[in-house]
């Protein structure tokens, strides 16, 4: 898979019930900064995660990644927001790091 395939499929996971598929794109040793935090335990993390819809607006490839503009909409205070989503992949396609930050 390209990595525009891979942010594509990480968005589909991400609105999926089975939160295992969704946990299972990641490495066993993947951190996850989520508005300047970093999160080892990713599964808590996804249970912090409300319930979103996510609305890919630009992929850019990059080495060994790909940066996603991003409208996320929910039930949440200044619903929608833009954010920026950094991927970084290993060389099996999983993700190794994530990134999400309000848009630049």
């Amino acid at each position: 898979m390209d990595t525009h395939e891979l942010v594509e499929q990480y968005f589909a996971l991400a609105v999926d019930d089975d939160p295992e598929r969704y946990l299972a794109q990641f490495r066993d040793d993947a951190v996850v900064v989520d508005d300047g935090q970093e999160r080892h335990d990713l599964r808590a993390w996804r249970r912090d995660v409300p319930a979103v819809t996510y609305g890919v607006e630009a992929v850019r490839p990059r080495e060994n990644g790909a940066d996603a503009d991003v409208l996320l909409a929910g039930d949440f205070p200044g619903s929608p927001v833009r954010l920026d989503f950094g991927f970084g992949f290993d060389a099996d396609g999983r993700i190794a790091r994530l990134t999400i930050a309000p848009a630049r």
